[in-house]
């Protein structure tokens, strides 16, 4: 056993450490405790005082759940993505809603996970000739040449590939 010599007892290494543990613990408790004002004192701010930055929203990696083609082109725009001449016109295969943004972007929310992994599957079997920008989240996917761009603030995977000349 070790030994450590004081001027007044020997203490081992256990008993040194739990003493030096507990003195940090209750300086710690007490340091939270101190300075405060009462309820009848007011407080003094310091002028050097900075604000508080305000939490900053992570992005889930699978997106966010829209629940209408609506709420998911808001959210693309938002995000930077280009969306003129908007229109819903929910004709896709197996998407519970759809809607285009003119001649660009095809916007798709499902109802189920199955439904979405089809139609990417679907996807991929042509993506050799017709080419494939996808941002799948997770109800929705984006059809989109700027999916990479809109990606960083709304989550989700892309699925790219460049059609085969």
């Amino acid at each position: 056993m070790s030994m450590i010599k004081n001027d007044t007892a020997p203490f081992n290494i256990k008993q040194a450490m739990s003493l030096l543990t507990t003195l940090i613990l209750g300086t710690v408790a007490l340091s939270g405790c101190s300075g405060g004002a009462s309820a009848n004192q007011p407080q003094q701010v310091s002028a050097t005082a900075t604000a508080t930055p305000a939490p900053t929203k992570t992005v889930p990696v699978n997106g966010e759940h829209y629940s209408s083609v609506q709420s998911l082109k808001d959210a693309f725009v938002l995000a930077g993505g280009i969306c003129s001449g908007y229109s819903q016109t929910d004709n896709v295969t197996l998407a519970a809603q759809s809607g285009t943004c003119g001649k660009g972007a095809v916007l798709t929310i499902y109802s189920s996970v199955s439904d979405r992994d089809g139609v990417v599957a679907n996807m991929k079997q042509f993506s050799d000739m017709v080419g494939m920008h996808l941002l799948v989240g997770e109800n929705w996917i984006i059809n989109d040449a700027s999916v990479a761009t809109v990606q960083p603030k709304l989550g989700g995977t892309l699925f790219t590939r460049q059609a085969k000349k």
